[in-house]
């Protein structure tokens, strides 16, 4: 996830670049900061609860309770995972760019970078297999450093990149649409009262 890749489309992870901080760019100015949208955010959260929380539950049921407890502490693990991932940041000063996670997340689940503005030479667009795009800053040596599309804030960020690299991003829109999202969210409404109805009757015997 927002791993530099090659000219190849090879990913090349950066070593150590999950644990940058805001002292990765040092500038004058303060850096600017994004996260990962909250439209996206809490669904995602929710999709995660209403999927799987009810299957310690289950096994309760069947009288599986160290599967329970199993089920359990794996979706917890889990949850504080993906807590990590949507934990992303964004930061840009008047140095250069970077992506960063949460230190306690382990590099093999997602690595942030960091790069210099003065080392973007180009953007390059890639399609997706669900027929959107992303686009990649790419470095002189061809490593290319995805844009993250999930953000709030998204057109700022690519304003800011234009900024300091004049480089054209009036056509770049973010990933995924906003409905897409919502209907997530839907989902989420109209599967967790099964789920509570669910784990009601697991208490009750």
């Amino acid at each position: 996830m927002d791993t530099p890749v090659g000219g190849d489309g090879t990913h090349h992870p950066v070593t150590g670049a999950n644990s940058l901080d805001t002292d990765g760019l040092v500038g004058v100015e303060p850096p600017l900061t994004w996260h990962i949208s909250a439209l996206v955010r809490y669904p995602l959260y929710g999709l995660y609860g209403v999927l799987l929380a009810p299957l310690p539950f289950l096994a309760r049921f069947q009288g599986q309770i160290l599967g329970a407890w199993l089920l359990g502490l794996g979706l917890m693990a889990g949850f504080i995972l993906l807590y990590g991932l949507l934990s992303q940041r964004v930061q840009a000063n008047g140095v250069g760019l970077q992506v960063v996670y949460p230190r306690w997340v382990p590099p093999w689940v997602a690595q942030g970078w960091s790069l210099d503005w003065s080392e973007i030479q180009r953007i390059h667009t890639r399609p997706t297999g669900q027929g959107g795009r992303v686009h990649y800053l790419v470095t002189p040596a061809g490593a290319g450093y995805l844009i993250p599309m999930r953000i709030s804030g998204f057109n700022r960020l690519l304003n800011t990149i234009t900024h300091h690299t004049g480089l054209p991003t009036q056509t770049i829109k973010p990933l995924a649409q906003p409905w897409m999202y919502a209907a997530i969210g839907l989902c989420v409404l109209i599967l967790l009262p099964f789920d509570l109805w669910l784990m009601a009757a697991t208490f009750r015997g």
